[in-house]
């Protein structure tokens, strides 16, 4: 890395974070305009397809720290193509659910596939030992992560 951005050690977090997403985005950057889909639009169908058990709008705001009005308007992008659908939950009627439709999944198969391949290219190199070194560490910077957000 850049030896001279990372003078203060802790800045290596933030700047990877940053080169991480814009790699991510790149990669993604020719299939989303040949499919006409936005950025947004992709990684809501690759969370509800990776997520099956996170299928509101909420969890999608939660955990893929996305904005509200962004998650609104690509889900209505997304259900206008017929690639998603909604359903009201029974026990509460303000909760609506996400479904992918037949219609997405072709679509669907091309995003994860780029999406194995960013992070295929993110981890060559990397021996099996040290991604569980990397697991590992990441595992206890989530837990202190979520403990600060308690």
């Amino acid at each position: 890395m850049e030896k001279e951005l990372f003078d203060n050690k802790n800045s290596i977090f933030l700047i990877f974070n940053w080169k991480m997403k814009k790699a991510y985005d790149k990669m993604f950057y020719p299939i989303i305009r040949e499919l006409e889909l936005t950025q947004s639009e992709a990684d809501i169908l690759l969370f509800l397809y990776n997520n099956k058990q996170f299928d509101t709008a909420g969890d999608i705001a939660k955990y893929r720290a996305m904005s509200k009005s962004m998650i609104s308007k690509s889900v209505d992008g997304l259900y206008q193509k017929a690639f998603i659908a909604y359903q009201v939950d029974q026990k509460d009627k303000r909760c609506i659910h996400l479904t992918l439709e037949e219609a997405a999944m072709p679509i669907v198969q091309q995003l994860k596939k780029v999406q194995k391949d960013f992070f295929d290219q993110l981890t060559h190199g990397i021996t099996e030992h040290e991604y569980r070194v990397i697991e590992s560490a990441l595992d206890k910077m989530y837990t202190n992560i979520t403990q600060t957000l308690k």
